[in-house]
């Protein structure tokens, strides 16, 4: 049975296609090989910002949900530590990192000149059709065409209740059914259609009997222009903003700590972004063994050889990622009867889907 496998091991496990993808981008292997512009770093890392600031909110709801047993006072010896007192540690200790982070992000781009609120291609107005990629995008701006899918998609049909990592597997090489959206369409974010393999918009309504029916204009993507618009005039202003992906995961972040997600759940969604991370920044670090020179002569002055790729892949990393997965695999041991702990993991595997998802186009396409 599933359940006797740990549910970390079991995650990494069931998606190991769309892992591959979200933790060994080209713009990974241009990082580790010196190759990656500042500018390109620049746009990067100011994103990565927004979503570390975000990080602290989501850590923020996630300790407000545990609820720590009281010592008894006429308790003879203390209680032995639970698994809620273990994730408030691991979770204290996140806010920390992420507050040293921010400091290291800002001390990083001053002493490389990168600039932490660099303008990127979409916030500046180049649409996903003048790019030639064909997406197109939900509510809360994520593309769902393409290899990846909708990131709600489970790649099991809702009656099938074999979670097996190789059930799993298996449905992500079937392709994307309407029934497999469960994540998304709970969220509100997805649009399939009856009939249909992509998501996309629903035809409006027409009215019915007479009724005056007042159409919404369009909601404009993060950067304020919508995909339509004329290009840029000389001299009008740009604003710095979140991206659609990065919006998307600040939301997902948001979902997964409201009052009717778990702990559990929560949990799982911070692991999975951290193991991803580290993955990501191992692979990079895989090609600075492959390389000479000085670290000044690459594309982005440095900073990624010299200070975050050793930041992001380092033991003491692994060490705090391998200490969140111990406290998530304790709590979801500690799930009672067979058919509630697979419940669990199944929730656990659409929040581990979408994470994976965000992810992949997390990265800047490269050229």
């Amino acid at each position: 049975m599933t359940s006797q496998v740990p549910l970390t091991s079991w995650l990494l496990s069931a998606t190991p296609n769309a892992l591959k993808r979200a933790t060994a981008h080209p713009f990974l292997a241009s990082a580790g090989r010196g190759t990656l512009p500042k500018s390109t770093l620049s746009q990067w890392l100011a994103q990565d910002r927004l979503y570390a600031q975000s990080y602290i909110r989501f850590i923020g709801l996630l300790l407000a949900k545990i609820r720590i047993p009281a010592q008894r006072a006429n308790s003879a010896s203390p209680l032995k530590p639970s698994s809620e007192q273990h994730a408030v540690e691991v979770l204290i200790d996140a806010l920390v990192n992420i507050r040293t982070e921010l400091k290291f992000f800002e001390d990083t781009a001053n002493a490389y000149g990168l600039d932490l609120t660099a303008i990127s291609a979409e916030e500046g107005g180049e649409s996903l059709a003048e790019s030639g990629s064909g997406n197109i995008t939900t509510s809360a701006g994520i593309s769902t065409t393409g290899s990846g899918s909708c990131p709600g998609s489970t790649g099991v049909a809702r009656g099938n209740q074999n979670n097996s990592p190789a059930a799993d597997a298996e449905g992500e090489m079937e392709g994307v059914k309407a029934e497999e959206h469960r994540l998304c369409g709970a969220q509100g974010e997805c649009q399939m259609q009856a009939g249909s393999d992509i998501c996309y918009p629903p035809s409006p309504r027409k009215p019915q009997g007479g009724t005056n029916v007042v159409e919404r204009e369009p909601s404009l993507p993060p950067g304020g222009r919508p995909a339509s618009a004329a290009p840029l005039e000389r001299g009008e202003p740009i604003y710095f903003a979140a991206t659609s992906i990065t919006h998307a995961y600040i939301d997902m972040f948001m979902s997964a700590g409201s009052t009717g997600i778990s702990l559990l759940e929560g949990l799982a969604v911070l692991w999975a972004t951290e193991v991803c991370y580290l993955r990501s920044w191992r692979y990079a670090a895989s090609f600075l063994k492959l390389r000479g020179g000085q670290s000044q002569d690459d594309a982005d002055g440095g900073a990624l050889r010299d200070k975050f790729i050793p930041n992001w892949s380092s033991v003491e990393f692994e060490d705090f990622v391998d200490r969140i997965g111990d406290v998530l695999d304790e709590m979801a041991g500690e799930t009672k009867g067979s058919e509630e702990a697979e419940m669990m993991r199944g929730r656990c595997l659409e929040w581990w889907r979408q994470v994976v998802w965000l992810e992949e186009r997390f990265w800047p396409a490269m050229d």
